[in-house]
C-alpha cells in the first residue's frame, strides 16, 4: 500500500483506527487473502508436526476433539510398512495426489488473488 493513502486520510482528518480500517485494509486485501491461502496451503501439506500435534490416531469420529490424522500423515506413518504394489499403496499414492491437488488449487488460487 503506498505510504501517500495513508498520509492523505490521516490529512484530511480521519483517525488512525479509521485509517487503518477504511483505507489501509481494503488496500491490502489482496496481499492478506493471498497470505492467508498461502499459510493454509503451508498448513495442508504439513507432515511431522500434524503427526505429533493430532494424536496420530488412525480411527474416524464425529467429535472434533478427538484424535485424527490427516493425508500427510498418514502416508507418512504408512508408507514404510505397506507392500509395494498393493491396493494400500495405490491409496497412499491416490491421498498424495489429492494433497497435491489441493495444495496446487490453494497456491494457483493466492496467486491470483495477488
Amino acid at each position: 500500500m503506498p505510504r501517500s493513502y495513508r498520509e492523505a486520510s490521516l490529512g484530511l482528518g480521519a483517525t488512525p483506527w479509521q485509517t487503518a480500517w477504511n483505507v489501509a485494509l481494503p488496500a491490502a486485501s489482496a496481499g492478506v487473502g493471498a497470505g492467508v491461502l498461502l499459510g493454509l496451503a503451508r498448513a495442508v501439506g504439513e507432515t511431522m508436526i500434524v503427526l505429533m500435534a493430532s494424536g496420530n490416531a488412525p480411527i474416524v469420529s464425529g467429535s472434533p476433539l478427538d484424535s485424527a490424522r490427516t493425508f500427510s500423515a498418514t502416508i507418512a506413518a504408512e508408507l514404510a510398512e505397506v507392500v509395494v504394489g498393493s491396493p494400500h499403496y495405490s491409496v497412499l499414492f491416490f491421498l498424495g495426489a489429492v494433497l497435491f491437488t489441493v495444495t496446487f488449487a490453494i497456491n494457483v488460487l493466492a496467486g491470483l488473488l495477488t
